[in-house]
């Protein structure tokens, strides 16, 4: 694997070039760095990390730490991808772990600040955001019908995982599209750590080699990734997102793409009455323990 250009800015934010600060050659090796193993999938990790491989980032440096639970640098620079991808709650944990181990160093304590400045930030932004979400209703979300329960049974759908964060996205798509009663094309952003399910066709997303989804159905689980990339080439007149989870923010971005700002009617399917409460739009529970 090849490691950061060494006069590319370190990933760990320091401001620093690669060579000057974690590639830096001859410098002193961290007591808690272990042994040439870990040291190689540390460098792994960093690369994987530069090239926007996050997950592939995560499970590396989350190996160092499970054989040494106080690695600085593996505990600094995991929080530092949960940074990347927004997740500033686990990222504040992580960097509080490492800055324990050692409390001077000056590139955790400024990431640090970082994270504590986005964390405020998000208050503020979600606070607006959740009081522009039920605009969107009259533009772009179709009210809800008695026939939407069975809208798509027995159709052909694609189903898309915009949720980088499930373990077993084939798993978790296989009861959507088991209460829906349709067949679905399950598409994720990144190559999928387990098998599809029996019956089922999972994909990966590649613009670049035109591997997108191309039916008149697609309904989006999650609302994290945008389909900007390929969703202006799609088919697609039927769409839906599911939501299992309230993040206005992300929610406010998606609406009105998903609905290509109102001149596609959006339908919205929510894991649970309180969830489309707390939402405040108009939309469909989705019950799947329901397999009727």
């Amino acid at each position: 694997m090849i490691a950061p250009g060494r006069n590319s800015p370190c990933p760990c934010g320091s401001g620093k070039r690669y060579k000057d600060c974690h590639g830096a050659l001859g410098a002193p090796v961290d007591p808690l760095a272990g042994d040439g193993i870990s040291r190689r999938q540390l460098d792994a990790a960093l690369a994987a990390q530069q090239a926007g491989r996050y997950a592939e980032a995560i499970a590396l440096y989350e190996a160092v730490i499970a054989a040494q639970p106080r690695n600085f640098d593996a505990l600094h620079m995991l929080g530092v991808v949960h940074y990347q991808r927004g997740d500033f709650d686990r990222a504040h944990a992580l960097v509080g772990d490492a800055l324990a181990t050692r409390p001077a160093d000056a590139g955790a304590r400024h990431n640090m600040d970082l994270i504590e400045a986005a964390l405020e930030r998000r208050v503020i932004e979600r606070a607006i955001c959740a009081e522009t979400l039920p605009r969107f209703a009259k533009r772009c979300v179709a009210a809800p019908t008695l026939e939407d329960r069975w809208r798509w049974r027995g159709t052909t759908l694609d189903l898309i995982v915009s949720r980088p964060d499930l373990r077993d996205p084939a798993a978790e798509a296989e009861s959507l599209t088991r209460w829906l009663g349709a067949t679905a094309t399950v598409w994720v952003y990144r190559q999928p750590p387990a098998p599809a399910a029996a019956g089922q066709s999972l994909r990966t997303i590649d613009p670049a080699t035109d591997a997108l989804p191309r039916g008149r159905v697609a309904i989006f689980y999650g609302a994290d990734i945008s389909p900007a990339a390929w969703y202006a080439r799609a088919a697609v007149t039927d769409v839906a997102l599911y939501c299992d989870a309230y993040d206005p923010c992300a929610l406010a971005d998606r609406i009105p793409e998903l609905a290509r700002e109102g001149r596609t009617r959006l339908r919205l399917l929510f894991a649970s009455p309180a969830l489309a409460r707390r939402t405040g739009l108009p939309g469909g529970v989705v019950g799947l323990s329901d397999r009727e």
